[in-house]
């Protein structure tokens, strides 16, 4: 779990007295991911402007479309006890951005998969910015939880060694013991993460780990 109480302070600081509706998730990810590719271009006349204003940004909560882009992160079959929630989808010549969001049907759990590739500059810098950009939707799952343990597992995903973060928590407000569940690794250039909880009496351990090991990453 983060460190960073970059999350909670912004939920603390005065607000003005006209209530704004919060940022989605999936927005969120946008402004920390694509901003950043903008903003290095807008020195280079105005062509990151340029990019930003005519790209195809898709952001839906409609399931079959939210299903569709979630499928384009990790072909596999999604646990029958997640519905899909939102998802975002954005492609152009700086980078392709793809977030989907699910919750549990009884409302024990959420999930979120996304991937970035980063297609101009360095190509580290794409995965310092991937990085961030999961620990940002980390803190966002977690803030509610005190992590005790954490355990390592092995798997591998279309041939490739991934390792997995499986946390036991405590939700502070509840004190219901809850399963956490992240992981990352790299896809045509890119980087995939997936970050997951669930409470206690719902967590199957063995059926998550499956899905991710039947998944064939595009």
């Amino acid at each position: 779990m983060s460190d960073r109480d970059s999350w909670n302070d912004a939920q603390n600081e005065p607000t003005a007295p006209a209530k704004k509706k919060g940022m989605s998730g999936c927005l969120l990810a946008f402004l920390i991911c694509g901003g950043f590719g903008v903003l290095s271009l807008l020195v280079c006349g105005g062509i990151g402007f340029w990019v930003f204003k005519n790209s195809t940004l898709k952001d839906t909560s409609e399931p079959a479309e939210v299903t569709a882009i979630a499928r384009q992160i990790l072909d596999s079959e999604i646990i029958d006890a997640f519905s899909p929630k939102h998802a975002l989808s954005m492609d152009n010549m700086l980078l392709t951005l793809q977030i989907a969001e699910f919750t549990h049907k009884e409302a024990k759990g959420e999930m979120m998969m996304g991937f970035m590739k980063l297609k101009v500059g360095d190509p580290n810098q794409g995965q310092v910015h991937s990085a961030d950009t999961r620990g940002k939707f980390e803190e966002k799952l977690q803030n509610n939880l005190d992590i005790k343990t954490t355990e390592k597992h092995e798997i591998t995903i279309n041939g490739q060694k991934v390792s997995v973060v499986v946390g036991d928590a405590t939700e502070r407000s509840s004190g219901k013991a809850v399963h956490t569940l992240t992981t990352d690794f790299d896809r045509s250039n890119g980087k995939v993460f997936m970050l997951l909880q669930l409470s206690d009496d719902v967590w199957d351990e063995e059926a998550v780990l499956k899905m991710l090991e039947d998944s064939k990453p595009q």
